[in-house]
């Protein structure tokens, strides 16, 4: 049986060894794995001896993780994400010596926005972004209704603010603040809230709602056994009324997507809908692939405005992959499983071509 390496964050693989649970369905590894003729080795790269040919491996035995030392496979999937320096030079090494997929790859939203935009034919699907400074502010104000600041590297919404203009004041909304305010203290307001860090503005969209709240979408967009883009699951993220975030952790609820469009789409306009997501998704992972050859699996936020356009909020290169088990979409939850196990038999096989996409998983 050959063997795939799946490398975790740490607090991942501790969780594991102590038979607990986490966001990482260790157990759908060993199953799907068994069902493709593979075993995966679970470690993270502090694991890897010296030299980088042999690795203190984990083997799940139905219960908990247990240790033994293996050669690092051949190919492996990276699901980790972290800022460690030491942690970040193995996967660059292993990455020179074996097949990692979902490598070190650029997460700065800014930098990735700037990539996407130069494709033409994807700006239809991205809201204007461009650096914090005091006076692109003033900009984004008088320009649009609604506008977002975020961190230029983070996540599961942590540090990001949302301006709504009321006449002539502005409310402020964030996971711990909500305030409305006269144009120059907001000004004040936030010049404190980035201080020394690095941010991003972004054009707000007038989402579309369920429950008179607003949703966007987490789009699992992965490599399949062909090396096909495919979209394998799609999952509405409900915001949470009195932060606006829909991020599972800052109060958002996810619900199955056709729950959330229901209110407001036809039957008929929900599938135009999901179609023009899927293609919208897939064109975005296609390019952002272009830069970075070793991405493989992905999860898009993206938005729907009232008529059905898609937008892209942020591409995630380490979906967490729970909403879709929040929304009790179980088969989808398994399938964003099932697609990188899939490629990673055809990279050990050696033998996966460039195929055409294929439609939405259901």
């Amino acid at each position: 049986m050959n063997r795939i390496g799946i490398m975790l964050d740490w607090g991942v693989m501790e969780k594991g060894k102590n038979g607990e649970r986490s966001y990482e369905r260790i157990p759908y590894y060993v199953e799907i794995g068994k069902e493709l003729g593979l075993q995966p080795v679970f470690f993270h790269p502090r694991h890897v001896q010296k030299g980088d040919n042999v690795v203190q491996g984990y083997f799940w035995n139905g219960s908990r993780l247990i240790p033994r030392l293996v050669s690092v496979p051949k190919v492996i999937h990276n699901r980790v994400l972290t800022g460690d320096a030491k942690a970040r030079a193995v996967i660059s090494r292993l990455s020179r010596k074996r097949k990692v997929f979902n490598g070190l790859v650029v997460r700065d939203k800014r930098k990735v926005h700037q990539l996407l935009w130069k494709n033409k034919q994807l700006r239809p699907y991205l809201p204007y972004s461009t650096p914090y400074t005091a006076e692109a502010l003033r900009r984004f104000l008088d320009q649009y209704p609604i506008v977002y600041i975020k961190p230029t590297i983070g996540s599961v919404g942590i540090g990001v603010a949302r301006i709504e203009r009321h006449g002539n004041e502005y409310m402020f909304i964030s996971s711990k603040m909500r305030r409305l305010l006269p144009r120059k203290q907001l000004l004040s307001l936030v010049r404190r809230w980035v201080g020394p860090r690095r941010f991003l503005l972004q054009q707000g969209i007038s989402l579309a709602r369920y429950e008179d709240k607003t949703f966007d979408i987490r789009v699992s967009v992965q490599k399949n056994g062909e090396n096909e883009w495919v979209v394998s699951g799609m999952v509405a993220k409900v915001a949470n009324k009195k932060n606006k975030l829909s991020n599972l952790s800052r109060g958002g609820k996810a619900v199955p997507l056709s729950v959330a469009m229901k209110p407001t789409f036809t039957e008929e306009q929900q599938e135009e809908t999901i179609a023009r997501i899927e293609t919208a998704a897939i064109r975005i992972a296609a390019e952002y692939a272009r830069h970075f050859p070793s991405l493989a699996d992905l999860g898009m936020d993206m938005g729907i405005d009232r008529q059905g356009n898609p937008y892209l909020i942020e591409v995630n290169v380490r979906d967490q992959r729970y909403s879709f088990f929040k929304a009790g979409e179980k088969e989808m939850f398994k399938q964003t499983y099932r697609c990188p196990m899939e490629y990673a038999l055809s990279l050990i096989q050696g033998n996966a071509g460039k195929g055409r996409t294929k439609k939405y998983v259901s």
